[in-house]
């Protein structure tokens, strides 16, 4: 999958939020996979490639959106990704919070459902 932007502060901000997803990730569940909730039900997501392999999560479910619904779409994702990371390497409330409603979009594209990406 491409990087969607060029922009080389929002890769660097990108890059870093998708290491702290995946640090998050691994210490809550053990390792690195989540659940979504499909159809009511629970569906384990393994992560492939690390923290690229989360990026592209973040490039699909997050950017993706933000693209396709803000003109100025790059300064939001920049604003927006400068307050998900503490020390820029550690979740914030907010970081999760962004990770938690793109796993809701996850599940809502399992399912077909009107929040699908």
């Amino acid at each position: 999958m491409k990087v969607i932007t060029k922009n080389f502060r929002l890769n660097a901000l990108a890059n870093s939020y998708s290491t702290a997803i995946l640090e998050h990730v691994c210490k809550q569940n053990g390792g690195p996979h989540f659940q979504i909730i499909a159809n009511g039900y629970p569906v384990t997501i393994q992560i492939v490639g690390g923290v690229s392999g989360v990026r592209q999560l973040v490039d699909a479910y997050y950017f993706e959106a933000l693209k396709l619904n803000y003109q100025g779409w790059e300064a939001l994702g920049i604003a927006t990704i400068s307050q998900c990371l503490i020390n820029g390497s550690e979740l914030t409330s907010k970081g999760k919070e962004v990770w938690e409603s793109m796993i809701a979009d996850m599940g809502a594209s399992v399912e077909g459902g009107p929040n699908a990406s």
